[in-house]
């Protein structure tokens, strides 16, 4: 099942401000609810980390690796993310990207992920993930928000 999820938000900082918490991985995902055990496996370039959720009837533990395709200081973010419960529940694979733009005296975050879910959580439906992401998202601005001092 493919998921195309895209989400905006006003951020309080300036573009320099809020690149450095963007292109640090660690920082920016201690932001990401359900994210954690982030590890740097080769510097400034790949990640593992843990998504932990639940969806439906689905207790997730997701190891995930995230490797940075494209770094355009201080505008653009894309990085491809690879994960795999081992237990036939859910497989993950796609593109996320981060758009930063000057917008008067804070940043315009947009997100956009490309993803294509496997397994028996994509039984589930693109509308409930859409509805999950969305609960993740408005969490995510507020830590968000919260890091950057607004």
């Amino acid at each position: 099942m493919l998921l195309d999820i895209a989400k905006e938000t006003a951020v309080g900082a300036g573009l320099q401000a809020s690149w450095s918490l963007v292109s640090d991985i660690p920082r920016l995902s201690a932001c990401i609810p359900g994210v954690s055990d982030v590890r740097e496996i080769e510097p400034h370039a790949r990640y593992a980390a843990t998504v932990t959720d639940k969806l439906g009837p689905f207790r997730l533990q997701l190891p995930v690796e995230i490797a940075i395709q494209s770094l355009e200081e201080p505008s653009r973010l894309v990085a491809e993310l690879t994960g795999n419960d081992g237990r036939g529940q859910a497989r993950v694979k796609g593109n996320i990207e981060a758009l930063l733009q000057p917008a008067g005296s804070g940043t315009k975050l947009s997100l956009n992920a490309h993803l294509e879910v496997l397994g028996k959580l994509a039984a589930l439906g693109a509308t409930p993930m859409r509805r999950r992401a969305d609960d993740i998202f408005a969490e995510f601005v507020r830590r968000l928000s919260q890091e950057l001092g607004g």
